[in-house]
């Protein structure tokens, strides 16, 4: 039966893919043709998917008009009599018309220009030139109805299906924050998980999601007026794209609720809990929600809190209650390798903190914390949050300066426990602690190797100064899409270009934490106090093979040598979360009836139309990538992802596809209809058209860049080209 599910789960969704595409597709099609046949314009072929070389799945004929699905789904078409696409096709339609006419005994063929080979002016005062039902013989007026009526139907499809939305009920993540990356415009502008975004440059914020549309657009400066513990306050943040980056950010994420996901998975954190605890979270469904409502016996009421009583207890268990059940949650030990990397330089000091008062600058370096020169850079957030702990005060800090003196420093230590954790696409953030107000760069260097044994191989082991050159996860599955900087290797998965497109806190605080070996297991693991060794790599005999690191180090003499590290696990390092995961927080709309929906639906397409204007202006100066773009592949498969999540995020995404398409349609590039549009509009202006040269040039040269933007984002979808 779960197998059937399963079926039934895949063919719902790829119908409905069908279903939306085709929609779009329908309704576009059906404005030129309705609008045409308003005109008195005769439509020969009504075509969903394109039929090249006659090639098509049906046909059937009504009325003048052939309706048929071709065999290719490119989009769709409706064929005019007398209408082309390519200008050099009218001269064409004219001697058609002239060999019509003489053997009718019809009309006067139109004048020609001597000098363009275009429709004399004079012709353009014959509106019979052509058969009544040519679409030549029609008015410029007439013309612009007819080519304009596609986009206005998409317009209105938006609307339609955004106003479906909101009968429903449009959930979106509410304008809260979540986690705050170390370094960030967010970060060093002080901004705090459970901070509530109430408006954004003056206008009110309805979803998380303003946020990034103001980053899209290219917006210098974002003013976020906030709500913190009941108190208002306005804070200016300035997007930053870095070399990269696909578009500018601010480094922050959406706020979590204490409602456990209805679909826990635990991955390789279900081997710490205990039997009991796995019970309770086996019965979170989608029918019977459980929330966190305890911490070790104490109410917790807010994402934050929850976070601040965990981390009281970091590499701790605590007792948490869910739907009124107790249940032991164990603290998670981070994987590591017995290596220490070298402390890079502080790349961002907090607004407000001790350290921006005391004259810390981005460019010093930490030398050492409370006597400490050998501390791990990637331990020093849980380093200063264990003395937060203990109620110390301040923290001792030796710092170099940018110039190379080195000053000693009493910092008062921020009471603030939260700890950022690095996410999915943060290749190159920085590491950091709001207790401190430091966020630092890590370089690919050793600074310290710890005493392990390890049967591994018999290679060279690592030492101080030796820089990484490439990290391999050697028996691991692919953590990475395709991208510039890491590949599949015969032994695993590898990552390169460490230090120009990706960092090691990225690769060691995320992807190693993630990895998991191609036979399925969670590797053979130590605590790092235990680490006694680890079996040899075996041969592809059936046995469970070890998952390990491979270095490829470069010495300080120029040499290169190729390391093999056993993971293994922290004894003082643990994952910033417990290993279940919280559902995000959500606000709902709904309309109260079909007027309200209809002007909510239309206020939206507005606002993504405006969006899709924007982004286009942001990729023409820069600020957004051109990899950031979706192909046809690419919207497919977000399509089908959204159509398995719900009607109203399906008929949302729609919305946004149908105004894409309209305004992608009026952009004034032969052969979209925004290129006719100005074609037209020449036409009406100077009372005759173009010449019919420098339309065939500037046709083709249109056609050109659409295919080009074809192949580009079918590159990107299929990973030809890497948008990293």
């Amino acid at each position: 039966m779960e197998i059937l599910a399963d079926i039934w789960t895949v063919t719902y969704g790829v119908l409905l893919v069908i279903l939306g595409l085709n929609a779009v597709i329908i309704v576009h099609e059906l404005g030129h043709f309705a609008v045409a046949r308003w005109c008195g314009v005769r439509v020969d072929k009504f075509y969903i998917w394109f039929d090249f070389w006659g090639l098509k799945f049906f046909k059937f004929k009504w009325g003048e008009t052939e309706y048929g699905l071709g065999l290719f789904p490119l989009g769709g078409y409706v064929k005019m009599l007398g209408q082309e696409d390519n200008p050099g096709a009218i001269q064409a339609e004219i001697e058609r018309a002239k060999l019509a006419q003489s053997e009718t005994g019809g009309l006067t063929p139109p004048a020609l220009d001597a000098e363009t080979g275009g429709l004399a002016p004079s012709a353009l005062a014959q509106p019979a030139i052509f058969s009544p039902e040519s679409y030549l013989s029609k008015t410029v007026p007439q013309r612009l109805a007819i080519i304009v009526a596609g986009v206005v139907m998409n317009f209105l499809f938006a609307i339609v299906c955004a106003a479906g939305a909101f009968m429903v009920g449009v959930t979106e993540k509410a304008p809260a924050v979540g986690n705050v990356i170390s370094g960030s415009p967010a970060w060093e502008a002080g901004l705090q998980t459970g901070d509530r975004i109430t408006a954004i440059n003056g206008t009110v914020a309805r979803e998380f999601k303003d946020v990034n549309k103001k980053m899209i657009a290219g917006t210098k400066t974002i003013q976020l007026t906030l709500e913190r513990e009941g108190e208002s306050l306005t804070v200016d943040v300035s997007p930053r794209k870095r070399a990269g980056d696909l578009v500018p950010n601010i480094g922050v994420v959406s706020l979590n609720t204490l409602e456990l996901f209805h679909k826990q998975r635990l991955g390789r954190s279900k081997q710490y809990y205990p039997e009991e605890t796995l019970e309770v979270l086996r019965k979170v469904t989608e029918s019977n929600p459980i929330w966190l409502e305890k911490v070790d016996g104490q109410p917790v009421n807010s994402y934050r809190e929850y976070q601040e009583a965990q981390y009281r207890r970091i590499g701790q268990p605590i007792t948490c209650t869910f739907g009124g059940e107790e249940a032991e949650v164990p603290a998670i030990p981070m994987r590591e390798i017995p290596v220490r990397f070298k402390m890079g330089a502080i790349v961002s000091v907090l607004s407000g903190s001790d350290a921006a008062r005391q004259g810390i600058k981005a460019g010093d370096t930490i030398v050492s914390i409370d006597g400490d020169a050998n501390f791990d850079p990637f331990k020093l957030p849980q380093i200063v949050l264990r003395k937060v702990n203990a109620e110390q005060k301040t923290v001792e800090l030796v710092v170099k300066k940018a110039d190379g003196e080195e000053q000693t420093l009493t910092l008062e230590l921020s009471p603030n426990r939260i700890l950022s954790d690095l996410t999915e696409f943060s290749m190159r953030d920085a590491l950091g602690s709001a207790a401190l107000g430091l966020a630092w760069h890590v370089e690919p260097v050793i600074a310290g190797v710890a005493e392990y044994e390890s049967e591994l191989s018999a290679q060279p082991v690592p030492a101080v100064g030796d820089r990484v050159v490439s990290v391999e996860f050697v028996n691991c599955d692919r953590l990475l899409i395709k991208n510039s900087f890491s590949h599949t290797s015969d032994d695993g998965f590898l990552i390169h270009s460490i230090g120009e497109k990706v960092d090691v806190p990225y690769i060691f605080t995320f992807l190693l934490q993630n990895a998991v070996q191609r036979e399925g297991g969670a590797g053979v693991l130590r605590r790092m106090s235990d680490a006694l060794g680890l079996s040899t790599p075996q041969e592809d005999d059936g046995e469970e093979k070890v998952l390990f690191v491979r270095l490829v180090l470069e010495s300080l003499g120029g040499k290169t040598k190729i390391v093999d590290l056993p993971i293994l696990e922290a004894d003082d390092w643990f994952q910033v979360d417990r290993g279940f995961s919280l559902m995000p927080e959500l606000t709902i709309t709904k309309s109260q009836g079909i007027g309200d929906a209809l002007v909510s639906g239309t206020i939206r397409t507005v606002d993504y139309t405006l969006l899709v204007y924007s982004s286009v202006n942001s990729l023409i100066n820069g600020t957004v990538s051109p990899k950031a773009l979706n192909g046809p592949v690419g919207i497919v498969q977000i399509l089908y992802q959204i159509a398995l999540a719900g009607w109203t995020e399906y008929l949302m995404l729609l919305c946004l596809i149908g105004a894409n398409l309209a305004v992608i349609n009026l952009l004034p590039i032969p052969p979209l209809d925004g290129g006719h549009v100005v074609f037209l509009l020449y036409e009406g202006i100077f009372g005759r058209p173009p010449n019919e040269l420098v339309m065939v040039i500037l046709s083709w040269f249109g056609l050109f860049l659409v295919l080009l933007l074809m192949v580009w984002t079918v590159s990107l979808d299929l990973s030809c080209i890497p948008r990293w």
